[in-house]
């Protein structure tokens, strides 16, 4: 861009948590100012109620959660936004009971509609943000962790990076469970403990040993809280929503063109 205070206007599309919101909220505009002092990021919000998203998927009435994510898109396109995300990913739900509904698909639930109805509008998908990392360090076979929901082949998130190439491996499954209810009752009530900590370590060496994975996708917003990237050095581990923030910016400020972080196929769409 050639002025350097010029942005393209961020649209998210938020309250899926609004603590998911407001960290995604303060991270760009942290990361905005780091590299122009004095600004904050130019971003536009439209918060759905996470009440009324709850119900609809507690109904299974996953069109109707679709269609209302999508009028909230309509009212961030018309403000005038140069691109959108969906400020979502696991662990930030404040309705424990629907934890598994919302874990990672949350928002992203609606992105085929979204490029669907807005095949021009660029949309920074959380995992092409996480692929984009991984193919910088040009690694193609990676581990992934997160709720038992999202550790599937169709899930939303993990097909959005098949799309991307990258080979997926999830733990064994007698370690998924665990895994889930690590999530599920202590990380996303803020409870850190040793034992919870070494199991994932011993997961994520037992990754990297026997299916020889390159990296780890922690595609959760608290792992990366449990696990430090110096308490396993040999394996590099992903952040997803860290990833997702930072592409975002890097976008925003004109770093990347739209070409580097989409998928192949969506390109040749383009």
């Amino acid at each position: 861009m050639d002025d350097e205070a010029q942005q393209r206007i961020c649209g998210i599309l938020g309250g899926l948590s609004y603590v998911s919101t407001t960290d995604y909220y303060n991270q760009m505009n942290e990361l905005v100012g780091k590299s122009l002092p004095g600004h904050g990021s130019c971003i536009h919000i439209v918060s759905v109620d996470i009440f009324s998203y709850v119900e609809l998927l507690n109904k299974n009435q996953s069109t109707e959660v679709v269609n209302n994510l999508l009028d909230a898109v309509h009212q961030l396109v018309k403000s005038g936004i140069d691109f959108l995300l969906i400020a979502s990913n696991t662990g930030e739900t404040l309705l424990v009971s629907f934890v598994q509904l919302l874990n990672v698909i949350s928002g992203h639930i609606a992105a085929p509609r979204i490029t669907e109805y807005y095949p021009n509008l660029v949309f920074i998908h959380i995992s092409d943000a996480v692929a984009y990392a991984v193919k910088e360090k040009k690694l193609k076979k990676v581990g992934f962790l997160g709720t038992k929901f999202t550790m599937k082949l169709d899930s939303c998130v993990v097909s959005r990076l098949l799309e991307h190439n990258l080979d997926i491996v999830f733990p064994r499954n007698e370690d998924i469970d665990r895994l889930h209810q690590i999530i599920l009752t202590e990380l996303n009530s803020n409870i850190f403990t040793t034992e919870s900590k070494q199991f994932y370590i011993s997961v994520m060496q037992r990754l990297f040993d026997e299916q020889q994975v390159e990296g780890i996708v922690l595609g959760c917003t608290e792992i990366p809280q449990l696990v430090r990237q110096n308490e396993i050095p040999h394996v590099p581990l992903f952040d997803s929503t860290q990833l997702h923030v930072q592409l975002a910016v890097d976008y925003q400020l004109g770093r990347c063109d739209v070409e580097r972080f989409l998928p192949v196929t969506m390109i040749k769409k383009n």
